[in-house]
């Protein structure tokens, strides 16, 4: 069954600004998954995209999607969610779930956080990601961090997102949890010394993004130092994301 498409006229879109943690993630995933062989999928992404965001091109042709949700005229009813979604496929439910989780819609009306229940219900690994921050900006904190802390227990990466939304909530009693998941991504950067492929990617980021939420939350220097010694690190793609970590984790890295 086709899904159906709203095509309201697009208004201004908002500015682009410093894009968080998670919008750098779904970008890299997105990438991963079009670079990827199999035409259903990519059909799945092509007509996902065309569905629930907005392209636009500047003058220097560099093209860039908005979420259509990022409208406020832009409106999905939570029924039609519902009857669509048993025919949608993974990775056409996991664009939708990128298009609302990054619409940087902070107070939702009440069809909204519907489809958020729903989203949350119904959802799976690949759409709780994108899901992080609506859920901390949205759900009362108990169940916040219950939805957090479960994803992270789970262990089904990547867990950047999930880390930068507990970064938010500022939750001390997160803290045993978080470095028990903290001594697993070293153990797993140890064993990929270097980027080999792909998905090695993600075994930093989500070592870069746990150190750095335990250090906003204790202020415990030896998690900043996990930052600062990976910014030394041989490959200019892992010192991207250090930086790309900081920033979006408001931590200042001196390299003196």
């Amino acid at each position: 069954m086709r899904p159906i498409r709203w095509t309201d006229t697009p208004e201004t879109p908002a500015p682009e600004g410093r894009p968080n943690l998670a919008q750098r993630l779904q970008r890299w995933e997105k990438w991963r998954n079009e670079s990827s062989p199999g035409g259903t999928t990519e059909l799945s992404m092509v007509e996902a995209d065309n569905d629930w965001f907005e392209r636009y091109e500047s003058e220097e042709g560099q093209v860039r999607r908005v979420s259509k949700f990022a409208r406020k005229d832009f409106t999905v009813p939570v029924e039609t969610v519902e009857a669509e979604w048993p025919s949608w496929t993974p990775a056409y439910r996991a664009r939708f779930a990128a298009a609302f989780g990054f619409s940087r819609r902070v107070e939702l009306n009440d069809n909204d956080r519907r489809l958020l229940d729903f989203l949350v219900n119904n959802g799976e690994p690949g759409i709780w990601r994108m899901l992080a921050f609506p859920v901390v900006w949205n759900l009362d904190r108990d169940r916040a961090l219950k939805f957090l802390l479960a994803r992270v227990t789970e262990g089904a990466g990547p867990l950047a997102n999930y880390y930068q939304a507990l970064g938010k909530l500022l939750a001390s009693e997160c803290v045993p949890i978080l470095i028990e998941a903290l001594s697993r991504h070293h153990r797993e950067v140890k064993e990929h010394p270097t980027l080999q492929c792909w998905d090695d990617r993600f075994i930093y980021l989500d070592y870069l993004s746990c150190s750095a939420t335990l250090f906003k939350i204790t202020g415990d220097e030896k998690y900043r130092a996990n930052l600062k010694r990976m910014m030394r690190h041989a490959d200019a793609v892992i010192k991207n994301m250090v930086g790309a970590v900081a920033a979006t984790s408001d931590i200042i890295l001196d390299e003196g």
